[in-house]
């Protein structure tokens, strides 16, 4: 049972990586995704799920996830057409019109967040999955996401104790105190890994180009370069390295490396020349790594992989908490502190109706 526990631990982790790598790939756009509109119809319908896969060099007739700079939507799916002299003409299929006859700009690679999985030009879809998605959003809002870590954690849990039933004959063995110790280093791993996820995140920047833009600060001259300035957090309890990176036209002229406990900075963007007038949109992707590990060393793992440098510093904060543990092992008198012998056994129980009682005094007797 202890095995299958440990190895239900650490398929989480594998789990966890693995949607970590290929979300740090597609620039931060979830693996399963829905349309909300009627632009692909017939061959993805409102509300049909599908998955997005990253993708390098995606060819005329793939259908591409991309970020928006005009059209208003976090991310737009549509087919590619036609390649152009900036980058690729994309058009929905049931859409009369190209995505560019709307003021979209030519879509470059660095704004194409990945392609649909598809098999024979079919793509893999789960009809109505936008339904639901919604339902949950409506009710819990952002918690939505940490409920899915959830309950992939008791799936995963379920299946492994599920497997431990085949055994005829009961295991006497209790639980000891090296086995709390693997629990804890295996979930410090994977807490360090989830915080450095979810803390990770895409920024949208809005500005507008005029030919005579205002002092606000989100406002930037036709045909000229200019500068937009954001702020980062770090809501965290330790420090953090930070790693900033942007996609065209904004791109990092000034950034902090570090942050500090509960403390925020100032991030300066640099943004290419516009030529039309109107409202734009930018994407700006932060990370932020606990001090674990030196920051070059993080910096090459992260050009490598995000998943690199986040099993990185995962793995770093287990084995420090390995040593921690070994360290307090020779505390004198620690372990009896632990009550393991009574876990899982009715003297447990009883101490704990004996303590009540203490505290509470008992109940009185009914009088007939």
């Amino acid at each position: 049972m202890k095995k299958l526990f440990y190895g239900a631990l650490i398929g989480f982790a594998i789990v966890i990586a693995i949607v970590i790598g290929v979300n740090g790939k597609t620039k931060g756009a979830h693996i399963l995704t829905y349309v909300y509109s009627n632009s692909m119809v017939p061959l993805i319908n409102v509300n049909d799920a599908f998955l997005v896969w990253p993708e390098k060099n995606p060819k005329v007739g793939d259908i591409i996830t991309y970020r928006p700079m005009v059209l208003k939507a976090p991310y737009i799916t549509h087919r590619i057409i036609a390649v152009g002299e900036e980058g690729y003409i994309t058009k929905g299929d049931n859409s009369p019109y190209k995505d560019q006859d709307s003021g979209e700009p030519e879509v470059t690679g660095d704004r194409i967040s990945g392609k649909v999985l598809t098999i024979n030009g079919q793509p893999l879809i789960i009809p109505g999955i936008g339904k639901a998605s919604a339902y949950l959003n409506s009710y819990l809002g952002n918690y939505s996401k940490y409920l899915s870590w959830i309950f992939l954690t008791l799936g995963i849990l379920s299946f492994s104790l599920g497997k431990g039933r085949v055994r005829k004959r009961k295991s006497r063995n209790r639980w000891r105190l090296r086995h709390l110790y693997r629990v804890i280093i295996i979930l410090s791993a994977i807490s360090v890994i989830l915080s450095i996820y979810i803390g990770s995140r895409v920024t949208e920047i809005k500005y507008l180009v005029s030919e005579y833009p205002g002092t606000l600060g989100d406002q930037i001259q036709l045909n000229k370069s200019d500068q937009l300035m954001m702020k980062i957090k770090n809501d965290a309890v330790i420090p953090v390295w930070t790693i900033i990176s942007c996609i065209q036209p904004l791109s990092v002229h000034e950034a902090p490396e570090y942050l500090w406990i509960r403390s925020e900075g100032k991030v300066i963007l640099d943004v290419a020349p516009q030529k039309k007038i109107g409202m734009y949109r930018g994407y700006v992707q932060t990370y932020n790594y606990p001090m674990l590990l030196p920051r070059t060393l993080i910096l090459v793992l992260h050009r490598a992989s995000p998943v690199f440098a986040m099993l990185a510093v995962g793995f770093t904060m287990a084995f420090l908490v390995w040593v921690f543990l070994k360290l307090l092992k020779q505390v004198h008198g620690f372990e009896a502190w632990i009550p393991l012998k009574t876990i899982k056994d009715k003297l447990f129980q009883r101490r704990i109706k004996r303590s009540r009682a203490k505290l509470l005094g008992k109940g009185k007797r009914r009088v007939k």
